[in-house]
């Protein structure tokens, strides 16, 4: 039997293609604009990878961004390996930075995403995304055991936290090296499960080496009397 866990995740670029929609929305509005296409490739989608100014960027990004969210397909296997973890005995606590005013009505619009793509899970957890410590802090409230997420910022303060940290693979968290990197849910759902062995295997050494140290002082004992 594999040890059972409380696992948090993300959505946007965990499960969701959100910045594969979203860059495909910023070219299309692009062209709308000057035509100029990505200026800097080196920098995130929204900080200044075109040339657009600040009331530019404001206006399309703040009017278009729940249709973009609503939009949103799944990555491949999310919800078969999600699905698998819950009948294995894990909770799944879906945990995102919805609630950071961009939205009118984060929760329903998550709840319908979610039951949309058949995504299972026990709770759902709406943070605002701009404060990186809010996460880490819902995770130790929800004893969670392992959180994973896109963000180097939010994931660095779960790992502090002493929480299992998996980082998922995209273009613009891979200058992090210090963090375990995961790349789909295929590898997701093996690291989980391999922790899972491992914990088990750990116990049971315990618990083994425990019960021949009873025996040897009840031996002890016995030869005393």
């Amino acid at each position: 039997m594999l040890k059972k866990y409380k696992i948090g995740i993300d959505i946007d670029n965990v499960i969701s293609n959100f910045d594969e929609i979203l860059l495909k929305e910023f070219l299309k509005h692009d062209k709308k604009l000057r035509n100029t296409g990505i200026v800097n490739n080196d920098v995130y989608i929204t900080r200044g990878m075109f040339d657009w100014t600040k009331e530019e960027f404001d206006d399309f990004y703040y009017n278009n961004i729940e249709r973009i969210a609503q939009s949103l397909n799944v990555i491949d296997n999310a919800p078969e390996y999600i699905r698998k973890l819950k009948e294995e005995g894990n909770e799944i606590y879906i945990i995102s930075g919805r609630d950071n005013g961009e939205y009118s009505d984060p929760y329903k619009m998550t709840i319908d995403w979610l039951n949309k793509y058949k995504i299972e899970y026990d709770k759902l957890i709406l943070t605002n995304a701009y404060d990186s410590l809010e996460k880490a802090k819902m995770c130790i409230k929800n004893n969670i055991n392992i959180m994973i997420d896109d963000s180097i910022r939010i994931i660095s303060e779960v790992n502090k936290s002493g929480i299992t940290a998996l980082l998922m693979d995209t273009p613009y968290n891979r200058e992090e090296n210090n963090l375990q990197r995961v790349h789909n849910w295929k590898e997701i759902y093996e690291f989980i499960t391999n922790l899972s062995r491992e914990k088990i295997k750990v116990i049971l050494d315990t618990d083994t080496y425990n019960e021949c140290d009873d025996l040897f002082k009840k031996l002890g004992e016995s030869s005393n009397g």
